[in-house]
């Protein structure tokens, strides 16, 4: 046998009988490998993504605003005759919620409402982590929620009219892992009219 052959031999033998190098286990672990990174690289996204989304919508609550980009969301209107002072005390009494939205229960608010007071409420079943981020009297009252992996933006803006009726408008936004996938624009869309309508009908009697 040859210098170079006998060299080479004595190479392949200690691959032979040595533990494979860590490239060839990942070759050989290769979904598993892969599927483990999959899932690390989308916890990281996930919950640096969450922390900088609950930040900006906490932002975007406060000054107003909804997620325009979240992939459900809603923007319905609805006059009502009636002072915007007495609107403004049906929608800040967040206690009484439950006593004209038939909707809405079991909700628990241990503060009078006002920017970062949290409560809690249920509708539908499900139950919703809310904290106020915007409190502006007889104007404009906002709040953050969160159910499960679902958060959402809730704004309510009042504007008088010209002839002592009131403008009442209510965005508001939806997002989070796969939510479109079981509730739609247009069922929140649905949802908030029939909130629009009760206001109105509570307001006005």
């Amino acid at each position: 046998m040859r210098h170079g052959e006998a060299d080479t031999h004595r190479y392949y033998g200690r691959l032979i009988h040595a533990d494979p190098p860590a490239s060839v286990l990942v070759r050989e672990n290769v979904g598993l490998v892969a599927a483990k990174r999959l899932v690390s690289a989308f916890l990281v996204t996930g919950l640096t993504a969450c922390g900088a989304s609950t930040f900006d919508r906490d932002n975007l609550a406060a000054q107003g605003m909804i997620n325009e980009r979240a992939p459900v969301k809603t923007r319905v209107q609805i006059i009502i005759q009636a002072p915007a002072a007495r609107i403004w005390g049906l929608l800040t009494n967040i206690k009484g919620w439950a006593t004209w939205q038939p909707d809405i229960s079991e909700v628990a608010i241990q503060a009078a409402p006002a920017v970062t007071v949290p409560f809690t409420w249920s509708t539908g079943g499900m139950r919703i982590h809310s904290t106020i981020r915007l409190f502006d009297p007889d104007r404009a009252v906002g709040w953050t929620g969160r159910a499960f992996h679902i958060h959402a933006i809730h704004v309510w803006a009042l504007s008088p009219l010209p002839d002592g009726r009131v403008l009442v408008e209510t965005r508001e936004s939806m997002d989070g892992w796969l939510v479109d996938r079981f509730y739609s624009s247009r069922e929140l869309q649905d949802s908030d009219r029939r909130w629009l309508e009760r206001l109105k009908k509570a307001a006005e009697s």
